[in-house]
């Protein structure tokens, strides 16, 4: 059965919260910023499988520079249409956190929902 994550703390942020930063639920680090949401296909939040069945409920960015970027572009499977991706990983602590999106000069990140969090690490 394919069970998708609970949904991270940002899904309770208001219009106040924005230029916060979101950071790596397993490291702390910081990875964006609420001001750099963007939208894809209508809409900033997005659920996607896999062709393993996985499920991710991704979000959308359009800069994420606490994320590095692993592995070779892909074409296949892509989750937009006329897209490659690449894996990308937490700076902090290698975790999966991304993936980055390209189609010529438009770049943005999908980052994996459940992976974020609001609170600031101590």
């Amino acid at each position: 059965m394919l069970q998708i994550a609970p949904d991270a703390e940002i899904e309770q942020d208001t219009e106040e919260d924005l230029g916060d930063e979101l950071y790596c639920v397993a490291c702390g680090y910081a990875v964006t910023r609420r001001l750099w949401r963007m939208s894809r296909g209508d809409d900033h939040e997005h659920v996607f499988s896999n062709p393993a069945g996985m499920v991710f409920r991704i979000v959308c960015f359009k800069e994420a520079p606490g994320v590095a970027n692993g592995g070779a572009a892909s074409d296949e499977f892509s989750w937009f249409k006329g897209y490659t991706w690449q894996v990308s990983a937490c700076s902090g602590c290698g975790e999966h956190l991304a993936l980055q999106f390209s189609c010529a000069d438009d770049v943005f990140f999908g980052l994996i929902k459940p992976k974020l969090t609001t609170k600031k690490p101590n």
